[in-house]
């Protein structure tokens, strides 16, 4: 049994707010994108997108209702033109003393807030939070000028470019492997693409790989013991020689899991 724990992982869950009237089979397509985002990092993606009703907000500015739900990191809103361009507004957060000061925002009111495509949303939103980027730089890019007005118009929506289903799986992933599961090797071909040079790599076995979605590669590892538990509580203990892996999986096998929460629109 490779134990992959993205399969049991929390999920985050993306608050977005329904602001106009969209039918059942235009809301399927929003989550539909999102998944298709936030499968690109892995088949097994730990965020949804949770869609709330709030079309009784409609008049409300994106800075009132950011100040609504100031919890929700991200804020996503999704408006009447979201079944026609793809996109939702990410609310982010309100501009700070230092902003205005060094000529980033116009006040203390200037909300950041961007209209993106709905597949970058997922990997936007990690971009910010290891500070890869930030919203101001992209707001730059479709052409919002600094300092940032409380009240801008966005013409171009902001969009990665990315053929998500391409270029699906981008992250790796670390697994636990049993000894049956695994070969290794001391040949130096093997070990010398790695530095410092390890004595000895480790792969899962390319079957057992291709049945979990895997793919086969020479890796360092590290040693495992003890147990691990599922969601049902059951626990499973590791024989002797257990391993941490490093994997990737393999797009032409994985199969991409998203589903929407129960609850959501």
């Amino acid at each position: 049994m490779v134990y992959d724990p993205n399969l049991y992982r929390d999920k985050e869950r993306f608050l977005g707010i329904l602001t106009a009237d969209l039918t059942p089979t235009q809301l399927d397509a929003v989550q539909e994108l999102f998944g298709i985002g936030a499968n690109m990092c892995s088949p097994y993606p730990a965020e949804q997108l949770f869609i709330e009703d709030k079309r009784d907000l409609s008049n409300l500015s994106h800075a009132d209702l950011r100040r609504a739900f100031l919890d929700a990191d991200p804020l996503l809103v999704i408006d009447a033109q979201t079944p026609t361009d793809g996109g939702v507004w990410y609310l982010d957060h309100f501009a700070e003393q230092f902003d205005v000061d060094k000529g980033l925002a116009e006040n203390l009111d200037t909300l950041y807030k961007i209209r993106m495509d709905i597949r970058d949303v997922v990997i936007t939103h990690v971009n910010y939070n290891i500070a890869n980027t930030d919203i101001q730089n992209d707001l730059e890019t479709v052409g919002v000028p600094y300092p940032i007005p409380e009240n801008f118009v966005q013409d171009k929506i902001f969009c990665m470019g990315f053929d998500h289903i391409k270029y699906r799986y981008a992250n790796p992933t670390w697994v636990i492997a049993i000894p049956d599961e695994l070969e290794e090797s001391t040949n130096g071909r093997d070990l010398n693409n790695f530095i410092p040079r390890p004595e000895i790599v480790y792969r899962i076995k390319e079957d057992v790989a291709r049945e979990t979605g895997l793919k086969s590669a020479w890796m360092i590892a590290s040693d495992r013991s003890g147990e691990v538990k599922l969601p049902d509580g059951t626990k499973i203990a590791l024989p002797p020689g257990s391993k941490v892996v490093q994997s990737t999986y393999d797009p032409d096998v994985a199969v991409p899991v998203y589903k929407k929460p129960e609850g959501s629109l």
